[in-house]
């Protein structure tokens, strides 16, 4: 008789024990012991999870999911808000908001009660779907993941070029420096070391935010250079440049990619909701007021523009504005950078490590991240660099990238935010559900009906402001 316990619950550590009686061995319990022969195995693959646990309390996984999304996105806020008009610009972010509460209690819930073993968006399709899933899972999430990682060096470089403005270091050359300080920072390898540096990160995009508020405030009262533009109810743009602003604050929301990854590393995976609520709502009220002063000082201002801190008049307030971001985009890079880094270590490591080492050496697991062994360390500073110097050349030959930043993670986002929690929802407990438990695949349905939405406008707008630029 076999019995597997992979039991991960409340205490977040993986225990397996198989226990075999040869007298009455069957053909299910041997199916039972091979699958989980196979999973440990599957290690050496990165299609199983390792002891990611590093008992992360509520606050502390509040700050990574905080930092995660309150992030650069907040900077173009004010733009949308000028496009879209007061209903439709708090309507949409409101529906951001909801959106993507609905897309982290799903994740949980699958994560908690059926896949206990995931940690990331990769091995929960492994586990729905198998191989084809993880394969599919991982061609859509890494390069989300490096896209976003690639934003925050290129927002670093644009405030890097923007403080020394006048200097003859060109932008390019910034954004080899942004893609070392990178490089640096993304060796804190740790979900709780990353934990505490993100309350840097988010008082340093707090600081510039609240500066531009009075700073604009002053702008506004000179009409002559900066005149106040329209404030309107309601849009009077172009489909297509609402599109966008809708997108852009689709975006600011776009946290979900990481969420199973940090509930992983909570010492109780049961209390994530209670971090997904306050750092969802504190992304969304931050949100809300930023985009709502901003529009009301200066409203649909052509002066006005995204990253809106760019638009402040040079002075002793826009240096400090600049120096803050340059921080927050420095250090705001670590959550997407080292998910990224590690997907891309456990894909990639172990048969590197065969080809190297030979396969009679194996098996070739990859260190854990607090693993402060000099071969660890070594072999994640090489991925790291891998990532940051193929980040960087993105950054620097591609002239338009923000733009095709938009239209991919548009395409992706609206997967990995609505379409896959709702889907594989539906999955994996559609079937076993009764009476009101209806009402999860009613709001799974919901919640495919409003990706399939964003999937087409995005697609849409992204085109559009591609042909437009």
């Amino acid at each position: 008789m076999a019995s597997i316990d992979s039991k991960l619950g409340e205490e977040c550590t993986l225990k397996s024990a198989v226990v075999v009686d040869v007298a009455s061995v069957t053909d299910d319990s041997l199916n039972d012991l091979k699958e989980a022969v196979e999973h440990r195995k599957d290690i050496e693959s990165g299609d199983a999870v390792d002891d990611t646990c590093e008992n992360l309390s509520v606050a502390l996984a509040m700050f990574l999911l905080v930092v995660d999304m309150v992030g650069t996105g907040v900077l173009s806020i004010p733009n949308a808000f000028a496009t879209l008009g007061w209903i439709p610009g708090h309507l949409t972010l409101l529906l951001c908001w909801g959106l993507s509460m609905c897309a982290g209690f799903l994740l949980w819930r699958l994560r908690y009660q059926k896949y206990e073993g995931v940690h990331s968006y990769p091995e929960l399709f492994n586990g729905a779907f198998g191989k084809k899933g993880l394969v599919f899972a991982r061609f859509n999430t890494y390069p989300l993941l490096f896209l976003y990682s690639a934003a925050f060096s290129y927002t670093q470089a644009k405030a890097w070029s923007a403080l020394f403005s006048g200097s003859a270091v060109s932008l390019t050359e910034w954004m080899v420096i942004a893609g070392f300080i990178s490089l640096v920072v993304l060796q804190l390898r740790s979900f709780k070391a990353m934990a505490f540096t993100s309350i840097i990160a988010i008082v340093s995009i707090i600081v510039p935010v609240v500066i531009s508020f009075f700073v604009i405030a002053s702008m506004v009262k000179d009409p002559v250079a900066y005149p106040v533009g329209q404030r309107v109810l309601f849009s009077y743009y172009g489909t297509s440049d609402c599109v966008i602003a809708a997108m852009d604050m689709l975006y600011a929301f776009a946290g979900a990619v990481v969420f199973l990854e940090i509930m992983s590393a909570m010492k109780f995976i049961k209390n994530f909701p209670y971090s997904l609520v306050f750092s969802q709502t504190s992304a969304y009220l931050f949100y809300a007021t930023t985009g709502s002063v901003v529009y009301g000082l200066a409203g649909d201002a052509t002066w006005l523009v995204s990253p809106f801190t760019n638009s402040l008049q040079p002075g002793a307030a826009a240096i400090v504005a600049d120096v803050c971001v340059v921080i927050h985009a420095a250090i705001a890079v670590i959550v997407t950078g080292q998910v990224l880094i590690y997907g891309v270590q456990r894909a990639v490591e172990p048969f590197v490590k065969r080809i190297v080492f030979g396969k009679d050496n194996g098996p070739y697991e990859v260190a854990k991240l607090t693993s402060l062994k000099p071969a660890a360390l070594l072999w994640w500073f090489l991925w790291a660099l891998i990532v940051i110097v193929l980040e960087t050349l993105v950054n620097t030959v591609i002239p338009s990238f923000q733009i095709y930043l938009a239209l991919i993670s548009s395409l992706i986002a609206s997967q990995t935010m609505m379409l896959w929690p709702a889907g594989i929802d539906i999955y994996a407990f559609a079937r076993e559900r009764k009476g009101k438990e209806h009402l999860f695949t009613v709001l799974s349905v919901v919640l495919i009906m409003f990706g399939l939405t964003a999937l087409i406008l995005g697609l849409y707008g992204g085109i559009v402001g591609i042909i437009d630029n």
